[in-house]
């Protein structure tokens, strides 16, 4: 089969999972990748032949375009030219199925998939199925659009169902969660953080509202009233740094929480076995920005690491309380407080939980599972000449 697989850009450091499920279809069919941008092409290699797009194919394009959208009072989709191009590469590749990643990218191919007839598969990540971007009328309006005309519709958390009003199209929802390789996230035997007289907390994402990286230190600081031996580091960059680095300063905690920035994955994954607890304070955010079921938490289960997450969003779909690792409310500091306490001092519950924890990944998040559940969707797609 011919796919076209298509995303505004490829890939942003944080969607290794794109990366993973462009690799999986790769093994089974003639793949063509279509986007805006190809992006850190050195850390997400893919053997497959790659299109660019720019946003216009010329002045002429630009002019026809912004009239079109100033008289339809539209804002969503390809430029006028860009999908008469779309339209003809699909022709002398002769497509058989578009996978459109993140729901602005369905919206963009839409309109020629269904021009010349083409199965969709649409795949929502996160932030296009929040109630951020949903409020906007034009924008969920076009979703469900979309989905309407979906062979099938793949989602990674089950609240998706709900604010992307799925029920009506149950039979050709798929929920499928991310998957991450569990050889190359290892537990490395024999080496703790405990050699260096501390017990490491360590969170890794972006320093954005959603993550409560603020609210984390702030917890973190309590905590180090009370411990000496404790380490609190955070890796990811973004819109918050400057405030992270005042709050730090603030509550004198410079040499307690280091702040390491963006840092490449194989260094981040040295950083993690290092650590003892992994912490991802996830909530929705002012503006409804979401997470979906981030891959940093599966990496540190997967390395049998002690996990202290939120009830946010598909978090609970891999992690159990109690089980295989603690979750508390979001926004609950106090709750934070006592599920990172009663992890500090108690290193066979660590172990237990971290245990639990690599034993969920194997058996229900592994990338080859992912991928075998991606393509068996595609499989299942009537396709013409099939």
């Amino acid at each position: 089969m011919n796919v076209l697989i298509y995303n505004q850009s490829f890939f942003a450091i944080s969607e290794t999972f794109v990366h993973r499920q462009v690799l999986g279809l790769s093994r089974h069919h003639q793949v063509t990748m279509l986007a805006y941008r190809f992006e850190n092409q050195d850390r997400f290699p893919v053997d497959v032949a790659k299109v660019p797009l720019r946003p216009y194919r010329n002045i002429l394009d630009m002019l026809i375009t912004k009239v079109l959208r100033k008289l339809s009072g539209q804002h969503y989709g390809m430029s006028f030219l860009n999908q008469r191009f779309v339209s003809q590469l699909i022709k002398e590749n002769k497509i058989d199925l578009i996978h459109a990643h993140f729901g602005p990218s369905g919206i963009d191919i839409l309109p020629v998939a269904r021009q010349l007839n083409v199965p969709v598969v649409a795949s929502f990540h996160g932030i296009d199925a929040a109630p951020a971007m949903l409020d906007n009328k034009e924008y969920e309006r076009k979703v469900q659009d979309l989905i309407s005309y979906a062979s099938a519709v793949i989602i990674v958390s089950p609240h998706f169902k709900d604010t992307l009003k799925l029920d009506k199209h149950a039979s050709k929802v798929h929920l499928i969660p991310y998957g991450i390789d569990e050889q190359k996230f290892k537990p490395r035997t024999g080496i703790t953080s405990r050699a260096h007289g501390k017990v490491i907390i360590q969170h890794v994402g972006r320093l954005v509202p959603k993550k409560g990286v603020p609210d984390l230190i702030r917890v973190f600081g309590k905590l180090s009233e009370k411990y000496d031996d404790i380490e609190l580091r955070i890796i990811g960059d973004g819109p918050e740094m400057e405030m992270c680095k005042v709050l730090i300063a603030d509550l004198h905690l410079s040499e307690k929480v280091l702040l390491l920035g963006s840092q490449p994955h194989d260094a981040v994954s040295e950083k993690m076995h290092d650590a003892d607890i992994y912490v991802l304070n996830s909530r929705i955010d002012d503006k409804g920005d979401m997470e979906g079921l981030p891959n940093s938490i599966l990496e540190a289960m997967s390395m049998e690491k002690a996990v202290v997450s939120t009830y946010h969003a598909g978090i609970p779909q891999a992690i159990q309380n109690g089980e295989n690792g603690l979750l508390v409310n979001e926004k609950d500091n106090d709750g934070l407080f006592a599920a990172l306490e009663s992890l500090i001092g108690n290193g066979p519950l660590r172990h237990r939980l971290g245990v639990a924890a690599r034993k969920t990944v194997v058996s229900k998040f592994s990338a080859a599972s992912m991928e075998a559940s991606i393509q068996a969707v595609v499989a299942q797609i009537p396709v013409h000449g099939r």
